[in-house]
């Protein structure tokens, strides 16, 4: 068999401000043996593709991928062009050599201008190009908006079952297995989709415990204990993305497009009957820090609302504003985006002082800059590291020019990078030990939990104002159903879609 590999990975926030443009596009995309390099040996969905295809003999022809950080919507143009350059790819690995199936590593909750269900209109691309005689798999971030497009137009669907996403890579393997199995098994294989009438907040998510636990442990039982039932996914969706499909739901792959349908239905109520037990503490930087001041040990206050990892800009100022306030010993702020000092400091040279205004620059919503007055440059750095957290593991990070400026009893990292704190990386590699850290401020929601659950002392999470608040209420949402869970509580189960393939 020879499956080929491509995709467009973009999970958007369409309040975010930073667009997807060619030139950051251009960083993210491989193909060719450049793809093969990057990821083989990577813990990710695109090293679960490569892994499996070859321990299952599969030949794989690696096209056009881009793995983008989560930002605002892709610009029109960028996201056509990449879309045609896909294909082309597609079909010229088809002419050189047949393909049997076709993996497509995407996100679910992607958006572009023009293009609200920009999974949808990648498959239809691809489809368009080889009909129906090539099966199609997808595979899905938990934080999909699963339309029902998605299933119509693929054959096989799987999604991340854990947040922290721990196992895309594992995600990615079983996917390769189910499209292997639908080729060469006796039955084809046939999924479906239920939409559900909720939108899961993601700082109420974690599947390390809770309620989104006990759902995947459900699933999973009801996978082992059911041999016609290959995989069953539940999507918290993306509520950043304001879509009208936007939302959680379930997909099962089964032998029938009948027992399919009765397997998501199945799972579908049951996690709508856990909903009520979803919560998300929502503390302000002023209660964050009263927490944090009464741990005994190492407290980590994650500020969710201003999370990288959900589009946010990454340069919020609220937190950090009240951490130099209070100017505990063993602070430190990890990190805030803001490029324009990074390089003033490197300019200035470590052991020099700088007078420098941080983050606070892409919007109004996250906090006015933050004056620093004979801020002390400790460290510099590349920005380099390797990761840690089991989201990634064995993958090189590249952040950017990084910057420790002590102001105070604050460390404040400031980088050129936007991406959320996965493990004690950007920490690292500018000369801080968390170990002797008391109060460590991070922006992420759930994936840093992945390294430092089990490591700090406390967790503390501040919501902040910020475009990925657990507060839903604060959003102008003109597309998003708000009839939907938690803006109101319909009585009984009933779904707000349905798909079968």
């Amino acid at each position: 068999m020879r499956f080929a590999v491509g995709g467009f990975e973009h999970e958007t926030n369409t309040f975010g401000t930073i667009p997807v443009t060619e030139e950051t596009l251009a960083r993210a995309s491989v193909s060719g043996q450049s793809l093969l390099d990057r990821y083989t040996g990577v813990h990710g969905p695109a090293g679960g593709t490569i892994d499996a295809c070859r321990d299952l003999g599969i030949e794989l022809a690696p096209v056009l991928l881009a793995d983008l950080g989560p930002s605002g919507p892709a610009l029109r143009n960028v996201y056509e062009d990449f879309r045609r350059r896909m294909t082309e790819e597609f079909l010229a690995a088809h002419r050189e050599k047949p393909l049997d199936a076709i993996v497509l590593n995407v996100h679910g909750a992607g958006v572009a201008e023009g293009y609200p269900d920009l999974e949808g209109d990648l498959l239809r691309a691809v489809r368009a190009c080889f009909g129906d005689d090539i099966p199609i798999g997808i595979v899905l971030d938990l934080h999909a908006n699963v339309s029902p497009e998605m299933i119509r137009l693929g054959n096989i669907t799987v999604g991340y079952k854990c947040y922290p996403h721990t196992d895309s890579y594992e995600s990615a393997y079983k996917l390769v297995c189910l499209l292997h199995e639908h080729l060469s098994g006796e039955k084809r294989l046939h999924q479906a989709l239920v939409k559900l009438p909720w939108h899961v907040i993601p700082a109420s998510g974690e599947t390390l415990s809770g309620p989104a636990r006990d759902i995947m442990l459900y699933d999973q039982e009801l996978t082992e204990t059911h041999s016609d039932l290959k995989d069953l996914s539940f999507f918290h969706g993306f509520p950043y993305a304001d879509v009208p499909f936007s939302g959680s739901g379930v997909t099962a792959v089964a032998e029938t497009p009948e027992a399919a349908l009765a397997y998501a239905r199945q799972a579908a109520e049951y996690a709508w009957s856990r909903r009520r037990d979803f919560s998300a503490p929502i503390y302000s930087a002023a209660q964050a820090m009263d927490l944090a001041e009464q741990v005994k040990g190492v407290a980590v206050i994650n500020e969710s609302s201003d999370n990288p990892g959900g589009g946010a800009p990454g340069d919020g100022t609220h937190l950090l504003r009240e951490m130099i306030k209070r100017d505990r010993p063993g602070s430190v702020y990890g990190y805030i985006y803001d490029p324009a000092v990074a390089r003033q400091a490197l300019a200035a040279g470590p052991g020099q002082r700088i007078d420098c205004f941080v983050g606070g620059k892409s919007d109004c919503r996250h906090g006015e800059p933050v004056e620093l007055k004979g801020a002390y440059v400790k460290t510099l750095s590349d920005g380099t590291y390797l990761k840690k957290n089991p989201m990634g593991a064995g993958e090189t990070a590249r952040i950017g020019l990084t910057a420790l400026l002590q102001t105070g009893n604050v460390g404040v990292i400031v980088s050129e990078g936007r991406r959320q704190v996965l493990d004690d990386g950007p920490f690292r590699i500018v000369g801080v030990d968390w170990r002797d850290m008391k109060i460590i401020a991070l922006k992420s929601s759930q994936h840093f939990k992945g390294w430092w659950k089990g490591r700090a002392d406390a967790i503390i999470p501040c919501e902040s104002p910020g475009i990925h608040s657990a507060d839903l209420s604060c959003f102008d949402f003109r597309y998003l159903d708000k009839s939907f869970y938690p803006f109101a509580d319909p009585a009984g189960f009933s779904p707000a879609a349905e798909a079968v393939h």
